[in-house]
């Protein structure tokens, strides 16, 4: 019997960045559903050699151990697929510290970088040479710094 997908997530493809804003707790099911998301969005996108990887945790509240899996088989697939970086916004240090001690990041070869706000990763981007000009309109509503 398979689960219902537990969390939600948006997924907005900008110039060189993908954004997936993360919403609850993920299942299995629910990172499942966010991998075809940010497949599908990539592909609109033409399937850039070339990316970095966003996701905007300020509304993500963990996941379960098959979960932390299935996010690692995503990231594994964002990596293989052109992402040059992961940057994940969190309000909160210890889920960040969740995330790693679930092995999320093991076999990760990019840079992954752990911050705290929109403006944040923008100038991390920049600096990178991303070109993320046109997307600092707000991802998500209840990011004040995104502009």
């Amino acid at each position: 019997m398979q689960n219902k997908p537990h969390g939600t997530c948006r997924v907005r493809w900008c110039d060189q960045v993908c954004f997936a804003i993360l919403e609850g707790s993920f299942n299995r099911e629910g990172v499942l559903l966010m991998t075809a998301s940010i497949q599908q969005a990539w592909q609109e996108a033409g399937q850039p050699a070339r990316w970095a990887h966003v996701m905007d945790l300020h509304q993500w509240q963990g996941g379960t151990e098959s979960g932390f899996a299935a996010s690692h088989d995503l990231l594994a697939w964002a990596v293989a697929n052109g992402a040059k970086a992961i940057i994940r916004i969190h309000a909160v240090e210890f889920l960040a510290r969740v995330t790693e001690n679930q092995g999320v990041f093991d076999g990760i070869n990019v840079p992954i970088i752990t911050i705290h706000t929109c403006d944040e990763a923008w100038q991390w981007l920049e600096a990178q040479g991303f070109d993320c000009e046109s997307c600092k309109t707000p991802i998500a509503p209840h990011s004040a710094s995104a502009d």
